[in-house]
């Protein structure tokens, strides 16, 4: 009787003192659990590793052991397991600032220690995300301090990396590319199409990608990855999501989204969607008192009784028409067979109103505005994707990802004239299919290869037309902006890539890529009487491309690095750069045409860094880059049927193409450093420098920033959160603004743009682990700005609000 009342006092007893040991692991701002934390003890005699609800058993280790908690991302902890049992089980580390062993993607598609890298790449986390609060993607990336992002319109934001911008810096989103048979050369607004709320990571990739990732990546690439479904690791269900909504004052923007994840054992369901709605733009009212009322808008156009006014602007700093609404939907199902296959779904749907093109909007002649509407229609980007991520190791690969993608993209273009009652449409639609495969195979410790396949097809459909705005009447004859009976490219292409790492000290990496691409374009009869073109309807490209790199990095110890890579890119041309024709600049009365006879552009790049880090808390770093561009793709005047200028749209517009300007060079230096001062206080500071030419005449090159960068103050304690930072911009003298007119000379000052620098305020308070509030002041001083070749002037002061609940 005694035994049995023994065994069952055991078995009630023991399991609830078992229980009584397992702790939870919190990351100290926001409460969040942390996955992945190892617990060990001083011996090394036990591990145990938090669960995905921050959750470890302690019950290996005896009360007086020294505990250690590490994880790569945070801090590492110690403390005995006493001293977590009187703290009531609660374990809170704090995150890194300097991240020595940190892995990224985007440098060969599958993940790597970074350290073991040549290229210079920056990482952007969710938690990133969420704490600086963007309102655009674009917004994002210029927050780093790292890119710098040129402005149209307020709906809008094109990244440069290194002097290059548009199609030559490659967008990648869930491994897929987004730069299509249309992404132009001038500026390209399709990076706000991708909803940051919705990033999980990204990374910035700084010079030629072209070996991993094909044509284009001559700047960098910028790889954007979207949330994954996240699987139970019990039996119950796991459920995750977070909701949001935001206010910031100077556009008066009102966004809210939600993001829900239910795990499963096998099976994952991500579901999220965001909707924006911003006003007109205030610019900053603290004027640069040598350039008065530069950027004021003093009357914009109306339609009143049938007629087209001029109205006063009573509010001058409100830039207007600029504001625009937009949507994102992200939905993810994944199935995991086995520990070694995962098979994904994604759908994304991004879609918005119609978008002001404030630039143009301000043109004027002879004192009177040029336009009465210039506006974008709905930006709609389709994207629907498979993808089989394999882990079972055979002789063929260790890991390997295949997907298959289909994009379809809307991007139009609607305007008319003030006092005009035609109004002009420009409709296009991509249609986008890509396959690829990457597989990586480990033939040692010290020795890892990838390789893979990329296919894409894509088909333009073009089409222009008028409307009588009185009688509602359509005419068709009116010029598409690409070519309107066939416009479609092709390209396949593999890959070899290998790093080596030679011992502890030293690693060497090289890779090849061969690309093959097709273009095919036609114009119709009513397009060649309409334009007359000085060539055949029917265009047809064929072009080769080998690509290669060679990097070595060298960590001979005491926290040094040292790394040199050479490598090569290349852009083929697409439909926009050879039969685009479009009244670009102009307020400069500049007509771009066609021009069949382009070919490819190349860049050769080679890059020198160095690295030093101090007892794990301060780390230094310097790169220096030269860029030979061969066969660069620049607009320049051109004889078109024996003139250089010719009658469009009422106007007698100078006439320039895409040609092979010859060569021309880029050259520059990035620093950063990074100082974490005590457990709570960070300082982190990077600079951008950036010199570039057409070789030919020494003119300068297009899209070339001015000396830009960030300083930040950051702070974290328990719960809280705060960050105080400078971004700033050198001056962009005009002497070295490009005659091609992408620098967009007519909307700058007589001399320039103007340095400036901006201070802002970001804080976070973590109420409890499921609500968080989250505020800020960008643009305290009010500064009056406009960066380099936009053509709307930046926010100014910006009071930001917004509440984030957790379940």
């Amino acid at each position: 009787m005694r035994f049995t009342s023994l065994l069952i006092y055991l078995l009630g007893v023991l399991p609830l003192s078992l229980q009584g040991q397992q702790i939870t692991v919190l990351d100290k701002s926001d409460l969040q659990p942390i996955n992945q934390v190892s617990v060990t003890n001083h011996n090394n005699n036990f591990l145990v590793v938090t669960n995905l609800r921050g959750e470890v058993d302690l019950s290996k280790f005896s009360d007086s052991d020294s505990l250690f908690f590490t994880h790569i991302a945070f801090q590492a902890y110690i403390a005995t397991k006493e001293q977590v049992m009187q703290a009531g089980g609660i374990v809170y580390l704090t995150e890194h600032i300097i991240r020595l062993d940190e892995f990224v993607i985007s440098a060969s598609r599958s993940r790597e220690k970074k350290s073991d890298l040549p290229y210079k790449i920056e990482s952007i986390s969710a938690k990133d995300i969420q704490f600086e609060n963007p309102q655009t993607a674009a917004q994002m990336l210029e927050q780093t301090g790292e890119v710098f992002v040129q402005q149209s319109q307020m709906g809008g934001g094109s990244p440069v990396l290194r002097g290059l911008e548009a199609n030559r810096v490659l967008l990648v989103l869930d491994g897929v590319r987004l730069n299509n048979a249309i992404y132009r050369g001038g500026h390209l607004q399709n990076v706000i199409t991708v909803d940051p709320s919705l990033l999980s990571s990204t990374e910035i990739l700084f010079g030629p990608g072209s070996v991993i990732y094909g044509s284009d990546a001559l700047g960098g690439v910028i790889s954007m990855q979207t949330f994954d479904p996240v699987l139970s690791d019990e039996q119950k269900p796991l459920i995750r999501g977070q909701a949001y909504v935001r206010f910031a004052s100077a556009n008066l923007e009102k966004t809210g989204g939600f993001r829900l994840n239910v795990g499963l054992k096998k099976w994952g369901f991500l579901s999220a969607f965001t909707y924006s709605d911003f006003d007109n733009l205030r610019e900053g009212r603290t004027r640069n008192p040598f350039y008065g009322t530069f950027g004021e808008r003093f009357f914009y156009a109306q339609r009143i009784k049938g007629q087209d006014s001029m109205v006063v602007n009573d509010k001058p700093w409100v830039q207007r028409p600029s504001g625009y609404s937009q949507y994102s939907l992200l939905q993810k199902v994944l199935f995991a067979p086995s520990k070694d296959i995962r098979l994904t779904l994604n759908f994304q749907y991004s879609n918005s109103s119609d978008v002001p093109r404030y630039d143009r909007l301000t043109d004027t002649i002879n004192a009177k505005l040029k336009y009465a509407q210039w506006y974008y229609g709905p930006q709609e980007r389709l994207f629907a994707s498979f993808k089989a991520s394999l882990s079972n190791a055979n002789v063929m690969y260790d890991f390997a990802n295949l997907i298959v993608a289909y994009q379809r993209i809307s991007e139009d273009r609607i305007k008319r004239k003030f006092g005009n009652n035609n109004r002009f449409f420009n409709m296009e639609t991509v249609n986008v299919i890509t396959v690829l495969a990457d597989f990586k195979k480990k033939l040692s410790p010290k020795d890892e290869f990838r390789y893979g396949l990329t296919s894409d097809f894509n088909y333009v459909g073009s089409s222009g037309y008028r409307e009588d705005i009185i009688n509602g009447n359509i005419y068709h004859d009116v010029p598409s902006r690409y070519p309107d009976q066939l416009a479609q490219t092709f390209s396949v292409s593999s890959y070899l890539s290998n790093l080596w790492k030679i011992n502890k000290a030293f690693s060497f990496s090289q890779g090849l890529r061969y690309t093959y691409s097709s273009l095919e374009a036609a114009w119709s009869d009513t397009m060649m009487n309409i334009m007359k073109f000085p060539f055949g309807q029917d265009v047809k490209h064929n072009n080769h491309a080998l690509n290669g790199y060679l990097g070595l990095v060298a960590n001979p110890g005491f926290n040094w690095k040292f790394s040199a890579i050479g490598s090569s890119g290349f852009r083929a041309p697409n439909i926009d750069d050879i039969g685009k024709v479009n009244d670009s600049n102009s307020q400069d009365q500049v007509l771009i045409v066609p021009n069949p006879a382009l070919k490819p552009e190349y860049a050769y790049n080679l890059e020198l860094s160095i690295a030093k880090t101090f007892s794990k808390r301060f780390k230094v770093e310097l790169t220096g880059y030269y860029t030979w561009l061969q066969d660069a793709i620049i607009l320049r005047p051109l004889s078109y049927n024996g003139q250089d200028s010719i009658m469009f749209d009422g106007v007698l517009c100078q006439v320039q193409a895409n040609t092979n300007a010859g060569q021309a060079f880029i050259y520059g230096a990035q620093g950063s450093i990074r100082a974490q001062v005590t457990k709570a206080f960070a300082i982190t500071s990077n600079l951008t420098y950036t010199y570039g030419r057409v070789r030919k005449n020494n003119v300068p090159l297009d899209h070339i920033p001015p000396l830009f960068g960030m300083t930040s103050f950051r702070v974290e304690m328990k719960r809280f959160k705060g960050d105080f930072y400078i971004l700033y911009n050198g001056w962009k003298r005009i002497q070295d603004y490009s005659p091609s007119g992408e620098d967009n000379q007519a909307y700058a000052t007589p001399n320039g743009m103007p340095a400036w620098y901006t201070l802002n305020l970001k804080l976070s308070y973590q109420v409890n682990r499921y609500l968080n509030i989250e505020g800020g002041v960008e643009n305290i001083l009010d500064q009056n700005y406009r960066k380099f070749a936009s053509g709307i002037s930046s926010p100014g002061r910006n009071f930001i609000v917004a509440l984030r609940g957790t379940l």
